[in-house]
């Protein structure tokens, strides 16, 4: 069973106009996607929100992942980011878990990712990520994109 798009439309649309504190932050990220199995390679769009905590160096973020494919499907992560400072040029780490339908029958399951992060501009950051459905026919993803926060 397919989810609609719909339903990844309003996840998205639920993510970019939560409440959140005045230091959450809303980013988009467009790039290259390829899963495996089946054998996939295409674009994909990100969207996060995020929330730091100052009294330790990390963030809370939610993210939804959709790959622009025949394929299609989708990923929702609740993660935790790393923030480093000093030699590291604001590089970033972290992973998640969630729910998506990242498997060769979509069908819907746990979904994992971990991904590293380099600022390249004000406000725009390289980012590598790889996502694993845990079920048992679960696809392995990657996906490598510039993440633009607005």
């Amino acid at each position: 069973m397919r989810t609609p798009w719909f339903i990844v439309l309003v996840a998205c649309c639920v993510l970019c106009v939560a409440p959140l504190r005045a230091s959450a932050e809303v980013s988009v990220a467009g790039g290259a996607y390829v899963s495996n199995p089946p054998s996939l390679a295409g674009g994909a769009v990100l969207v996060s929100s995020a929330a730091s905590i100052p009294v330790i160096p990390i963030e809370l973020q939610g993210t939804v992942l959709v790959p622009i494919s025949k394929q299609g499907g989708y990923a929702v992560t609740a993660e935790v980011r790393g923030l480093s400072g000093g030699g590291f040029g604001g590089a970033y780490v972290g992973a998640g878990f969630g729910v998506g339908n990242l498997s060769v029958d979509k069908s819907t399951g746990v979904a994992a990712t971990v991904f590293v992060g380099k600022p390249v501009g004000p406000r725009i950051t390289v980012e590598l990520r790889a996502y694993r459905g845990i079920q048992s026919n679960g696809t392995t993803a990657g996906f490598l994109g510039f993440r633009f926060t607005l």
